[in-house]
């Protein structure tokens, strides 16, 4: 059969690609690209899964960066696993350090929850984002550090 190609996208697919037209430039402008390539999957010393399902970034009339993280547990976390957002952070672009505002995020926040073996957790991460600075890294710190690259 002639013609254009079929696919079928994953959910986390179309929600890149979706980003990826929201960001697009003005008519006659180059469009700029990120380093961000969603979902971003890490995976922590201990062994639990870290998935950034959505970037919000700030604006000039909301100078909040918000991430929508979801945190699972494998078959091998210790009992008393829990996840906390006070374990995040941002990195900006002229090196200054925000921590996460629980009051700041988008709803529902990522709050301090046991997690059980095999069990996930998900909601916002909500950064502060000084006028004239701008989001460079969001870091979870734990035993190590994992790092999403945003700017």
């Amino acid at each position: 059969m002639h013609g254009w190609p079929t696919m079928t996208l994953r959910p986390a697919a179309l929600l890149a690609l979706a980003f990826a037209l929201l960001v697009g430039a003005a008519p006659g402008q180059a469009a700029t690209t990120t380093k961000l390539k969603l979902p971003a999957e890490r995976t922590s010393s201990t062994g639990n899964f870290f998935t950034l399902e959505a970037y919000d970034p700030p604006t000039s009339s909301h100078p909040v960066a918000n991430f929508d993280m979801k945190v699972c547990t494998s078959a091998h976390t210790p009992k008393d696993t829990a996840i906390d957002p006070a374990f995040f952070t941002l990195r900006l672009s002229q090196g200054a350090v925000e921590s996460e505002s629980v009051s700041s995020a988008k709803s529902p926040p990522l709050t301090f929850q046991p997690l059980a073996a095999q069990h996930c957790a998900q909601g916002w991460l909500g950064f502060h984002v000084p006028k004239g600075d701008s989001v460079a890294e969001l870091v979870y710190t734990y035993k190590g550090s994992i790092t999403w690259a945003v700017g």
